[in-house]
């Protein structure tokens, strides 16, 4: 199956979106192979088609030494399927496949501005990503540097607040004599 991947359609795709530098492209080229001659490691490539054309993909890597923690290396929809739910469809198969392989994970994306504005601007936000890093105009005018994460869970923990004393009996108790 992998023999048949045309390299050049996801290439296209990264391409037309207009925010993929020469460079980029070259790299997602290497990429590509390096994940043709051994899938999975380090990369996996998740795709959306409409039919036989690709709309968006996402090429992951497993981070060494940390247990389900995950970089997203690509995030690409096409210009063409901008204003449609690719982008969120495309999360959300991203979850999907790392909970198919384990029972929570830890997802980060570092990217920039222009890259962010391939997908509808909440879309992170709706999938439950929290920014945790942002520096202003890092990759020139208009063009800021991000880092998102996201933790999902196939069984969400039950997590509860620790019960407080009570103000009042805090209180009583400091004054209380012995």
């Amino acid at each position: 199956m992998l023999e048949n991947v045309d390299m050049q359609e996801f290439e296209r795709v990264a391409s037309n979106t207009g925010v993929f530098k020469g460079v980029e492209i070259d790299l997602l080229h290497e990429t590509l192979l390096s994940w043709k001659s051994s899938p999975g490691d380090p990369y996996t490539v998740l795709e959306l088609r409409d039919g036989k054309i690709l709309v968006a993909f996402a090429i992951i890597s497993k981070i060494n030494g940390r247990e389900s923690t995950y970089d997203i290396r690509y995030l690409v929809v096409d210009r063409d399927y901008h204003s449609t739910e690719g982008g969120k469809h495309l999360l959300e198969l991203l979850d999907e496949d790392l909970l198919n392989h384990s029972s929570y994970a830890v997802i980060r994306l570092e990217t920039s501005g222009k890259k962010l504005g391939n997908f509808r601007s909440e879309a992170f936000q709706d999938a439950g990503y929290k920014m945790i890093g942002h520096i202003p105009g890092y990759y020139g005018a208009d063009d800021d540097y991000f880092y998102l994460i996201k933790t999902v869970y196939r069984t969400p923990p039950k997590f509860s607040k620790p019960i407080a004393p009570k103000a009042e009996e805090t209180a009583s108790s400091e004054h209380s004599e012995p």
